[in-house]
């Protein structure tokens, strides 16, 4: 398997766990200084505020919501370290999908790509006419 198959596929697999609402899944596939700045400014830094602000997530706003993640694109920047970016649907328990990207430094731990950094950005709905 390459680096960019294998980033693809950690990228699809933390989609399976944010989906299936694991919060310490999802928060696993950090590396353990890893840092993500939320879609609404929310900050974490490390696994431990990771999975809280998760478990916050996946029990509150998105509980029984599904997210899927496209292939993207990923950008080889050294041997150990990744761009990888792309688009990002979560699918509320109820309501209409929300829209939205996402860019990660992912980095290459004991030969598995973790995610160094995350970004996702949800877009705001569509004008109503």
């Amino acid at each position: 398997m390459t680096d960019e198959e294998a980033i693809v596929a950690e990228v699809q697999a933390f989609s399976e766990s944010w989906s299936k609402g694991d919060a310490k899944a999802a928060a696993a596939f950090f590396t353990e200084d890893g840092v993500r700045v939320g879609a609404m400014g929310d900050v974490q830094h490390g696994r431990v505020e990771l999975e809280a602000a998760y478990d916050r997530l996946l029990r509150g706003p998105f509980v029984g919501a599904k997210a899927r993640q496209d292939r993207g694109t990923v950008r080889m920047l050294t041997a150990d370290l990744a761009l990888w970016q792309g688009g990002l649907e979560i699918t509320p328990a109820k309501g209409p999908p929300i829209k939205g990207h996402v860019v990660q430094l992912m980095k290459k731990v004991n030969g598995r790509w973790l995610i160094l950094e995350a970004h996702p950005k949800l877009f705001p709905p569509p004008p109503t006419r």
